[in-house]
């Protein structure tokens, strides 16, 4: 297992490097990826404006969001990706007004933005409301093991 993690952000992050790890491993373990499997996985914590432009460029919304999820496994050259898994780009800012929003501490905020990236790199989605029913299980799954007293992600 190789986890690449760069904050680019002038900001600590509310979760440990070795938690991640633990939040990436576990996602992978729960969903069924073979843990026997070499992978490669990049977290980069990036700011507003960064996301912002991630975001219009490769998915062109014009705004900022909490996570972006770069799959190698999927579309052009994947026969070519080998162990990398993909990548993540996370906002902090946004995961912190996440945090406010749906009542949660921050640190349980960044592990459920963690996850939901993963599990996007994984093939998951939610755009569908049946996809979307199976992701926000999963995610549930995984939080309840890393973090007993998770009620669920309470949607407005």
């Amino acid at each position: 297992m190789i986890i690449h993690i760069e904050n680019q952000t002038e900001n600590p992050i509310s979760v440990e490097d070795n938690f991640i790890k633990k939040i990436i491993a576990t996602t992978l373990e729960r969903s069924k990826w073979n843990s026997n499997e070499d992978y490669e996985v990049s977290v980069i914590f990036v700011d507003r404006d960064e996301i912002r432009q991630i975001n219009n460029d490769y998915r062109k919304i014009d705004r900022a969001t909490d996570v972006i999820s770069f799959s190698y496994r999927e579309g052009e050259g994947a026969q070519f990706a080998g162990m990398m898994l993909g990548d993540l780009a996370i906002c902090p800012e946004i995961v912190k007004k996440h945090s406010g929003d749906y009542g949660t501490e921050l640190g349980i905020e960044m592990s459920f933005v963690i996850i939901h990236g993963i599990l996007h790199l994984l093939g998951f989605d939610h755009v569908k409301k049946t996809d979307r029913e199976k992701m926000r299980e999963m995610e549930d799954v995984i939080m309840k093991e890393l973090f007993e007293n998770w009620k669920g992600r309470v949607e407005n």
